[in-house]
C-alpha cells in the first residue's frame, strides 16, 4: 500500500512542525485564526527585544550569547588552524566550516534534528563566507559552532548575528558588522521577525492540498531572510522560499534591511561596552601586577640590607595564643 507523506520545506527558518500526513486548509484557517494578526502595512521595523553578550565563555578565544525574543542561541568561534588534508586546500583563500547543533530540550522533532542541523549550517555558512576575511589565513580552515538552546523562529537570523559578534570578539578579520533578520507574508499580513507558530503555519499553508485554480493558492505567502553588510550596502545572504510577486519580495527585503540598521546599531554598542570592560580589567590587572613588583622589590632590597638569616628572624611573629614557657 503506498502511503504518501509531505516532504518537509527546511528552508522555513526554525519552525517546530508536527508530522501530520495531511493537512487541509480548514486546519490552516483555524490556526491562523489565532494568531496575532500585525497590519498588512508596517509602519516600525524594530527588532524583537534582544539580548547579547560577548565573552561569555573564557575557556575559547571567541564566543558570544544572544536572545532574539525566546530564541536563544551559543556561538563558540576557535581560532584558524591549518587544513589536514591537502584536497580540500584553496591558494587564494581560507576555509570556514559552520556546524549547528540542537540543545536536546530545544526541539520536539528528533527525527528531523541531524537534517536541519546540516542544512542550518550549509547557510550559515554561505552567508558568513563575503564576510570573513579569508585571504588572510591560506589553507588554514576556521571552525563555527553554534548551540541553539530555544527555537522560537527567525533562527537562521538569530544564528547569524550572534556569530558575527562572536567573530570579532575571537579577533577574526571582517570586512564589516553582519546583520540578518526574517520577514514573511502570509493573507496580505506581514509578519516581521515572525514566531515559531507562524513559520508553522507557512508550512501548513504550502503542505494543503488546494486546488491550483482556487483563490487561496493564488494568494501570496513566503518567507524571506536577508542578511546584510549596511558599510558597504551589500547582501551577504538573502534566502527565500514560498511564492511572492517581485513587488512584495522588494517590500519584504527593504523590511528586513531597515531592522538590520537598528541591529547593528545594537551591536554596535555592545562591542563598544565589551572593549571598554576589557580596557578596564587589563588596566586593573596592570595595576595589580605593578603592586606586586614593588612588594617584592621592596623585600629583595631588605634582604640585601640585613642578610638572610637576620631578615627571616625580622619575618618570624610569635603566636599571641601560644603560652611562652
Amino acid at each position: 500500500m503506498l502511503r504518501v507523506t509531505q516532504t518537509k520545506n527546511s528552508l522555513l527558518d526554525g519552525a517546530t512542525i508536527a508530522n501530520n500526513l495531511y493537512t487541509t486548509p480548514k486546519d490552516c484557517e483555524e490556526f491562523f485564526e489565532t494568531l496575532d494578526k500585525p497590519s498588512e502595512d508596517p509602519k516600525t521595523f524594530a527588532p524583537r527585544k534582544t539580548f547579547i553578550r560577548a565573552g561569555v565563555l573564557t575557556t575559547v578565544r571567541g564566543s558570544a550569547y544572544m536572545e532574539y525574543g525566546n530564541t536563544k542561541i551559543l556561538a563558540i568561534v576557535a581560532p584558524p588552524h591549518e587544513l589536514m588534508r591537502a584536497s580540500a586546500r584553496r591558494m587564494n583563500m581560507g576555509v570556514i566550516n559552520c556546524y549547528v547543533n540542537f540543545a536536546a530540550f530545544a526541539t520536539g522533532e528528533l527525527e528531523s534534528v541531524p537534517e536541519r542541523e546540516r542544512l542550518l549550517g550549509s547557510m550559515l555558512t554561505k552567508a558568513l563566507e563575503p564576510v570573513v576575511c579569508r585571504t588572510e589565513f591560506l589553507n588554514f580552515q576556521l571552525d563555527i559552532r553554534v548551540l541553539i538552546l530555544d527555537d522560537d523562529g527567525c533562527l537562521l537570523s538569530t544564528a547569524i548575528n550572534c556569530c558575527g559578534v562572536a567573530l570579532v570578539e575571537c579577533g577574526i578579520s571582517t570586512y564589516d558588522l553582519i546583520t540578518a533578520s526574517t520577514a514573511c507574508v502570509y493573507r496580505n499580513h506581514v509578519f516581521l521577525n515572525p514566531s515559531a507558530k507562524v513559520e508553522e503555519l507557512l508550512w501548513k499553508h504550502r503542505g494543503a492540498q488546494v486546488k491550483p485554480e482556487s483563490e487561496s493558492a493564488a494568494q501570496e505567502h513566503g518567507l524571506i531572510i536577508t542578511a546584510s553588510m549596511d558599510t558597504f550596502d551589500q547582501i551577504a545572504q538573502c534566502q527565500q522560499c514560498g511564492y511572492l510577486n517581485p513587488e512584495t519580495y522588494v517590500k519584504l527585503m527593504d523590511y528586513t534591511l531597515a531592522i538590520n540598521r537598528s541591529l547593528r546599531q545594537l551591536i554596535r554598542q555592545v562591542l563598544t561596552t565589551r572593549v571598554k570592560e576589557q580596557h578596564e580589567l587589563d588596566l586593573r590587572e596592570k595595576t595589580e601586577s605593578a603592586l606586586e613588583d614593588k612588594k617584592l622589590k621592596e623585600i629583595i632590597e631588605r634582604l640585601q640590607q640585613k642578610g638572610l638569616d637576620e631578615f627571616i628572624q625580622s619575618n618570624i611573629k610569635e603566636d599571641p595564643y601560644v603560652k611562652r614557657m
